[in-house]
């Protein structure tokens, strides 16, 4: 088993909105939707089923948008020993249509709700990890991070 933990989200943009989702653990907190990559599946399939987890949401996965790595041995202070490194990769997603996001039958623990929150109020909030001016800098830039997937590259002899 790696040490590192990769971890696929969706960021959903719709109208200068970010789909979010919503905790209550001791303090009402956001995350992106997504969660760890289980074996056998591609990142991409990752994202849209965690997506669809954590908001009932159907997700057309585009490009990648940013990279966060989280690293606990790494922090000042004290940090505890049983979080796990992680990579969390954000891509891009849009609603398919009629896919309208839902809190689910069984949410997560804690899990609350989703909502959609104006990019202007992201600041506002505590967002876990905290990337909001990332996320701000993103839907300004676009600029895409290309994902290349070994299985579709062609071998040359």
């Amino acid at each position: 088993m790696s040490h590192v933990r990769i971890r696929c989200t969706g960021l959903i943009i719709e109208k200068n909105s970010v789909l979010l989702v919503e905790y209550d653990d001791n303090g009402i907190h956001y995350n992106l939707p997504g969660g760890g990559l289980e074996p056998g599946e591609t990142i991409l399939e990752g994202v849209a089923r965690e997506v669809l987890e954590e908001t009932t949401a159907q997700v057309d996965v585009g490009p990648l948008a940013l990279i966060y790595e989280f690293t606990p041995h790494k922090q000042s202070g004290d940090y505890n020993v049983n979080e796990k490194h992680g990579l969390h990769l954000i891509f891009e997603c849009t609603l398919k249509n009629n896919s309208i996001p839902r809190l689910p039958q069984y949410p997560d623990p804690y899990q609350t709700a989703f909502k959609w929150i104006p990019i202007e109020e992201l600041d506002s909030i505590l967002l876990i990890p905290n990337i909001n001016k990332q996320i701000t800098n993103y839907i300004k830039n676009k600029r895409n991070i290309e994902l290349t997937e070994g299985y579709r590259l062609v071998r040359y002899d």
